[in-house]
């Protein structure tokens, strides 16, 4: 996981996210008295608390790092809000885990394990803290239909990146990195929106895959930073493209070949999430086309920029307010003509 407001949801991840969370009113107040009691097995450890503290707080985790979910999630019905929530923060968390500019890796693979062992406890009712707690009650609502697997593939991906000099060696290993980071999300996801799961795996798990390769498009300059290189190497040498470049944030055309070849790679993805849309029961379909013409739109940005995503100031490739407007009304118009 880059510095990237992934997952998504971390974040579409990370996001997707990443593709669920706070409707507006859950923006309101921030009360923070979290009283904690422990009770019987069977009704599991609770926190006594406000959900508007509770949603206040993961309100802001998302207003800093995933701000583009927060604004297609308004269109969620209230009643999935509150598990959505749960599911970001627990996968926010994570990320920041991960995210911290000069950790030391086995310090961060120390607390990747701990979070591992928070989540067997969370499997058996054992909450650590108020918004872990906000999660058990939403495992307890969908189960078996959200289980494990897409909680521990998302830590496994995570811990891949608690090492020095994070490198990809081909783009089988970032794709998936991809699915682990971000795909996961969307299986996550899919009980809260009953949705069939078997006609809506695939094009959620494309949706989180093509997310996170754009924003790792996106966090090239601030990756190298930290010393991560997420391009596949193989591109890389067949470009004959250097490492010490990269990391200096020197661009050239062949350098801008590879992040073309992730490109249309995402790209591609996008389209398969595209046309696996109408899976989705009620708002679903609109909302993924939301995120996918939003994303396009880094993808028209990278292009127009000849795929030079590498900047001397270290910034992420952004884009304003005026294309995320238009790309919303482009996804309704093409939702409401299918």
């Amino acid at each position: 996981s880059n510095v990237r407001s992934s997952k998504y949801l971390s974040q579409l991840y990370r996001g997707f996210f990443s593709m669920l969370l706070l409707r507006s009113s859950m923006l309101d107040g921030f009360e923070t008295n979290h009283i904690y009691s422990s009770t019987s097995r069977a009704s599991t450890v609770r926190y006594a608390t406000t959900s508007t503290a509770v949603n206040a707080e993961i309100s802001e985790l998302m207003l800093e790092y995933d701000p583009i979910l927060l604004f297609a999630s308004r269109l969620l019905p209230s009643s999935v809000a509150a598990d959505a929530s749960a599911l970001y923060a627990w996968c926010r968390r994570l990320d920041e885990i991960c995210d911290k500019p000069g950790a030391d890796p086995k310090e961060t693979r120390e607390k990747i394990d701990d979070w591992e062992i928070r989540l067997d406890k969370l499997w058996i009712g054992e909450p650590v803290d108020a918004m872990d707690a906000e999660l058990v009650e939403c495992l307890q609502r969908h189960q078996p239909n959200l289980d494990e697997g897409p909680f521990r593939n998302m830590i496994t991906g995570m811990r891949s990146d608690a090492v020095e000099n994070r490198r990809v060696a081909d783009m089988d290993e970032l794709e998936e990195y991809a699915y682990q980071v971000a795909g996961t999300v969307g299986l996550m996801l899919l009980p809260l929106l009953d949705a069939n799961f078997v006609l809506a795996k695939e094009p959620a798990i494309c949706l989180g895959k093509a997310v996170q390769l754009i924003n790792i498009l996106r966090d090239a300059s601030p990756d190298a930073a930290l010393g991560r290189i997420y391009l596949p190497q193989d591109q890389l040498r067949a470009q004959n493209v250097k490492e010490i470049d990269v990391l200096a944030l020197k661009s050239s055309p062949e350098y801008c070949a590879v992040v073309e070849f992730v490109s249309n790679r995402a790209s591609e993805l996008l389209v398969q999430a595209e046309k696996g849309r109408t899976s989705l029961p009620g708002l679903g379909p609109l909302f993924v086309q939301i995120i996918v013409e939003l994303y396009r739109g880094y993808l028209e940005e990278l292009q127009r920029r000849g795929y030079n995503n590498l900047a001397a100031t270290g910034e992420r490739v952004k884009i304003n307010k005026i294309r995320k407007f238009t790309a919303s009304l482009t996804a309704l118009q093409k939702v409401l003509l299918s």
